[in-house]
């Protein structure tokens, strides 16, 4: 009786206990089912979030040096080589942890790399830059200090932010950048610099740039330089290869003056009619300070008088732009007449930077449709402004600043001066001063022209 009772008791137990399990696991087929479908069904809907890959920019970061060139001997014996190396990984790891890049890195073990072939690796990626880590040498253990090389005109304004950041996190005397012919620069058809952080043949620059608080440090300044550098550009990759970008590139033939108010509270500031000695140092002083970059338009006959404020405007990464030779009433000219006019100015600033600009402003943004039809077989893009303050005429700053409040909206471009005004522009300058942080606390964000029209800054060859 006893085992009876247990038995059935035991049978009712495994009875219930098959009910449940029968149960559960129709529910559990039931999730699965439906799990499944969502990403199976090809009629389910994509999340919005999970279809826009975002596109980086493209980075390689070349360890200088390597295998049977082991570079420069530091002060304790150490191979630069080796220095070089352990850097390139520290800045791959924090650039890798940035979704705003993508990086190569040309070795990551003790190998030698021929040089062409390192810019080899750039220039197939299509990389938005290659940045070489190296150590400086001399035979004076006492010389200290960075520097960055470049060699071609694209690259300086890269070599200027690393050089900035480096130098200053490291603390380091500042050497500035300077022009060799490297190979690994000269090859490369991207931006390339060579970042010389410190001389590992002063015993204590050494010291600092072997230890991993040194190697961190230079690593995040590198960081910090790019994501400056490559703010509101466009990754290059994206810019050759992307059917949608080519039509955004396109030169429309029409006046621009304003940009796409949809993606971002964005603005462009412009100054025409320089440069001078006088105001374009002082604007290029606040736009450096508060990391702004700008359009200037340029006179032929201020630029061929002023060569080296035209390299400084290029130096600091702003863009260059065409405003006629002489700044004539365009509707006054003959076509000949006209065309000379920007003819010579496209010359003297593809000799003084070595390129030809893309972006032309007329005079009094005075122009006539014959003369815009021909102006666009130049295949320049016309542009003209939101945004007039009329600083020429000595308008004050406060109405300056006032005519910016009432008169911009996203996607708007600002006119202003760097030469040709009243009491040599300094309401001009007082008002630039308040303008950039005012129009940054209500979320504006500074670019170029190019940037903001989706065109080209530069003509090809």
């Amino acid at each position: 009786m006893v085992r009876h009772r247990v038995r059935k008791r035991g049978k009712y137990i495994n009875t219930a206990s098959a009910l449940v399990l029968l149960l559960l696991s129709i529910i559990m087929i039931v999730l699965v089912i439906r799990s499944v479908g969502s990403f199976t069904d090809p009629l389910a809907p994509v999340s919005k979030s999970n279809s826009t890959v975002p596109v980086k920019f493209r980075i390689v970061i070349d360890a200088g040096h390597g295998g049977k060139d082991p570079g420069a001997t530091g002060a304790s014996g150490a191979y630069e080589k080796e220095s070089n190396l352990s850097l390139a990984h520290q800045v791959n790891e924090i650039l890798d942890q940035d979704p705003m890049f993508e990086i190569k890195l040309t070795r990551t073990d003790d190998q030698f790399i021929e040089l062409e072939e390192r810019a080899e690796l750039a220039n197939e990626w299509k990389a938005d830059a290659i940045i070489s880590l190296h150590g400086n040498t001399y035979e004076d253990e006492n010389v200290s200090g960075t520097e960055t090389i470049y060699y071609k005109e694209d690259s300086i304004a890269l070599a200027r932010a690393l050089q900035n950041q480096v130098s200053e996190a490291l603390g380091t005397r500042d050497r500035g950048v300077k022009q060799e012919q490297y190979i690994i620069l000269s090859t490369a058809q991207v931006p390339a610099v060579i970042v010389e952080s410190g001389y590992i043949t002063n015993p204590s620059e050494e010291e600092m740039l072997l230890s991993s608080k040194g190697q961190e440090t230079v690593a995040k300044a590198i960081h910090k330089a790019l994501k400056k550098y490559f703010n509101g550009k466009q990754p290059s990759h994206q810019t050759m290869s992307s059917p949608d970008n080519e039509d955004q590139q396109m030169i429309e033939k029409t006046i621009y003056y304003n940009g796409s108010d949809k993606d971002e509270k964005q603005v462009a500031l412009t100054f025409d009619d320089g440069p001078d000695r006088i105001v374009t140092p002082k604007i290029l002083k606040i736009l450096k300070e508060h990391d702004v970059k700008a359009t200037f338009f340029l006179l032929g006959n201020k630029a061929e008088a002023n060569p080296d404020i035209v390299k400084l405007i290029a130096e600091d990464g702003h863009i260059i732009g065409n405003h006629s030779w002489s700044h004539p009433d365009f509707k006054n000219l003959s076509a000949v007449e006209m065309k000379q006019e920007i003819e010579n100015t496209q010359t003297l600033i593809e000799e003084i930077v070595g390129y030809r600009p893309t972006l032309f402003r007329p005079p009094y943004g005075s122009l006539g449709k014959d003369k815009l039809e021909q102006i666009h077989e130049m295949n320049l893009a016309v542009v003209n402004w939101s945004v007039d303050t009329t600083d020429w005429s000595g308008t004050p700053s406060e109405d300056i600043l006032e005519l910016v409040r009432q008169q911009l909206f996203p996607g708007g471009i600002i006119l202003q001066h760097t030469a040709n005004g009243k009491n040599q522009l300094a309401n001009t300058i007082e008002a630039l001063e308040k303008m950039i942080p005012e129009l940054k606390d209500k979320g504006y964000s500074y670019v170029t022209i190019p940037d903001l029209l989706q065109i080209p800054a530069y003509q090809s060859e």
